[in-house]
């Protein structure tokens, strides 16, 4: 899928813990159910460091319902298939993803749009100030993590 660059140019991550609400926001907007200056998500957690993705689970927002998926232990057992067929198949279906990465030695959460030809994942996020971060190595940061959450969604 494509990235409108005008709301990857107008978002942005608010505060230092926002990055949870940060991408459901983003997603609300790649998806166009909320305008490029929609931040209330964000504003309503502030530096919340106690939230999760199942803050976000069964809630609809802007005609969206979000659902938390592969909430596992991150050990030799996680589903790796399954997780990885689940993201090919919401992408397949014209929807994103968000995920959760340990990134640079911290958890941060993106939004997968693209599946490569050698079965990688392209995803985006962004950082307090609005500066774009992105991988093409999901697939292998998840296999090095054991496993993460994401979130899927459905039009409601």
């Amino acid at each position: 899928m494509t990235l409108d660059p005008k709301i990857v140019t107008a978002h942005t991550q608010i505060d230092d813990y926002s990055c949870i609400p940060m991408s459901v926001e983003y997603v609300l907007k790649l998806a166009g159910k909320v305008p490029p200056d929609y931040f209330e998500l964000q504003q309503a957690w502030k530096n919340k460091t106690t939230g999760s993705f199942g803050d976000f689970d069964k809630r609809k927002i802007a005609g969206v319902w979000f659902q938390l998926r592969f909430s596992l232990a991150r050990d030799e057992h996680f589903p790796l298939a399954d997780l990885f067929h689940t993201i090919e198949t919401e992408l397949a279906a014209g929807r994103y993803v968000i995920i959760s990465l340990d990134v640079h030695g911290g958890w941060h959460m993106f939004v997968v749009y693209e599946r490569l030809a050698d079965g990688e994942f392209r995803a985006i996020s962004k950082l307090k100030g609005g500066r774009d971060i992105g991988t093409d190595q999901v697939r292998s940061i998840v296999t090095k993590m054991r496993g993460t959450d994401i979130l899927t969604y459905e039009f409601v």
